[in-house]
């Protein structure tokens, strides 16, 4: 008998799957080619290992008509012994008490799902078994769930001899597909297709707001809600000031709702701030993170805005050291070997890891701003070629933003058990952002700060100037960490990417128990 858990056979309705409650963990589906018996489950099984990072609290594989959750990989594989082309799996992380394990069960599908819905109401667990019954049908369920539902979400289910898969229209959980000669798969993160001898170029995002049916003989994708480009409203600035911050606050108020408590990735810039000052109207507890290297003013600067806000305030310094330390870990979560993306996610790590220390294991994050609201500095140079060309490239940024940021970040946080928000990553807030004037955004060629309008609206709900005329500064300089990574590089005799390019090789080839590889590199 499996303590706290339940062993789930066919025809039978998982009831304890049931009670509401946040969904954080890992899917994984697999399916063989033209109807060819493979032991799919053990595949499962070995991609859910690669992924015990994102949740190890138990284990659950639909195949063969059986469905089966364990406390550890000894007890579930003794109990899978069938072979069959289909399995579907979810690694599953207690974030609450009210946690549940998967795939979830009702009448002839079998479901995984990661993530959570924030409206047109709050959805866990419980409410995810009940819109199967309120669809009955399980294509109903996945095109109601993508295209008139807001969140943060991926699934896949099975259905007889198919798999039906989709992600939330911003594509802020992650997922990945790919192929060979024998199988199709899907998981929550590359490295459990890797699991599986698949190669990179073989593994691809996939397409947010998309449904996919795949069977033995192919996979087809169906767009359900994607962000399309919208015609550029005539709009006055009062206007537009008062939309943003109805929309800005809706999102935040539907992120937070759920939780009494949450920290915030703070660095005391506009965006950050301006999340912060918003999430503080929501009535949870807010706390603020900001982390750099030791000496840096930036830190006291983000303190300082914290308490103008009148938020608690909590730092991490850090040494040139642990950028080293840390950074092998970051490159495993992340996933590639990018110079840029490493400097980036190591402090985003670093927030990670001081939000779980402190048990606030929700985290909103001020990513998607800069693509919306023309903060970039690349921006100028398109405006000097046309306005249409400024449109054209938010646009393009804003659509590729799961894969340049969201994933990355979504990845790093949950090895630390941190379920990361964004509240300008919402579909209706996107939409209207992209079709406001760049005018609204950049004041003139040559503006040094951008973002205009979310700089009005920062005054507007009372920030200091400080804070609202505070130019840019990425991450990866306001914390040191670049600076740091070039330093360990040029010790080492290289460039900072093939320095980066090196530990991450290393890492890759280090082990052929692939599973093993993020508990040997973070030292647990």
């Amino acid at each position: 008998m499996l303590t706290g858990y339940e062993r789930i056979h066919k025809g039978k309705v998982a009831r304890k799957l049931r009670r509401r409650g946040e969904i954080m963990g890992a899917l994984v589906a697999v399916i063989s080619k033209n109807n060819r018996e493979i032991n799919a489950a053990l595949k499962a099984i070995k991609m859910l290992k690669a992924l015990k990072h994102r949740g190890g609290d138990a284990y659950g594989i639909f195949t063969g008509g059986m469905t089966v959750i364990a406390k550890d990989f000894s007890e579930l594989e003794s109990l899978v012994e069938v072979k069959s082309s289909i399995a579907l799996g979810y690694s599953f992380n207690r974030i609450f008490p009210e946690d549940v394990p998967q795939p979830i069960e009702y009448k002839d599908y079998k479901l995984s799902f990661e993530g959570r819905i924030f409206s047109p109401q709050y959805l866990g667990a419980r409410d995810i078994a009940s819109l199967l019954e309120r669809f009955g049908e399980i294509r109903e369920f996945a095109k109601n769930v993508i295209g008139r539902m807001n969140g943060s979400f991926s699934f896949a289910a099975v259905e007889n001899d198919k798999i039906i898969a989709g992600r939330d229209p911003m594509g802020i959980k992650p997922l990945y597909f790919c192929e060979n000669d024998k199988i199709f798969a899907l998981a929550s993160e590359r490295k459990a297709l890797w699991a599986l001898g698949i190669s990179d170029g073989s593994i691809k995002s996939f397409p947010p707001g998309n449904l996919a049916e795949i069977t033995n003989n192919g996979m087809m994708l169906k767009p359900i809600r994607v962000l399309e480009k919208p015609k550029i409203r005539s709009i006055d600035e009062s206007t537009a000031l008062d939309k943003l911050y109805d929309m800005i606050s809706r999102s935040i108020r539907e992120k937070t709702l759920d939780q009494k408590s949450i920290s915030i990735g703070f660095s005391g810039g506009l965006d950050s701030s301006i999340v912060a000052a918003l999430a503080r109207e929501s009535g949870a507890n807010v706390l603020l993170i900001s982390v750099g290297l030791e000496g840096l003013r930036e830190v006291e600067q983000a303190e300082a805005a914290a308490k103008d806000i009148g938020l608690t305030f909590k730092a991490g310094t850090y040494t040139i050291e642990d950028v080293e330390d840390t950074l092998p870990k970051v490159l495993w979560l992340i996933e590639e070997a990018n110079a840029l993306k490493a400097s980036i996610f190591i402090p985003i790590y670093w927030a990670a890891e001081i939000s779980s220390r402190l048990n606030s294991r929700v985290m909103l994050s001020g990513q998607g701003s800069d693509e919306l609201f023309a903060g970039y500095h690349k921006y100028l140079k398109e405006l000097e070629i046309s306005i249409e060309r400024v449109e054209q490239s938010l646009y393009n940024d804003v659509v590729r933003l799961h894969e340049s940021t969201l994933e990355p970040e979504e990845k790093v946080c949950s090895s630390q058990g941190i379920d990361v928000r964004f509240p300008y990553v919402d579909y209706d807030l996107a939409s209207f952002a992209l079709s406001l004037p760049v005018t609204l955004k950049i004041a003139y060629q040559g503006d040094p700060l951008r973002k205009r309008i979310l700089r009005k609206l920062a005054e507007r709900i009372g920030l200091s100037a400080d804070i609202y005329l505070k130019p840019k500064k990425a991450i990866q300089y306001g914390t040191g960490v670049s600076r740091a990574l070039k330093k360990i590089a040029r010790k080492k005799g290289l460039s900072t990417q093939a320095f980066i390019e090196k530990i991450f090789g290393e890492i890759r080839g280090c082990d052929e128990d692939r599973h093993n590889i993020f508990t040997h590199i973070s030292g647990s």
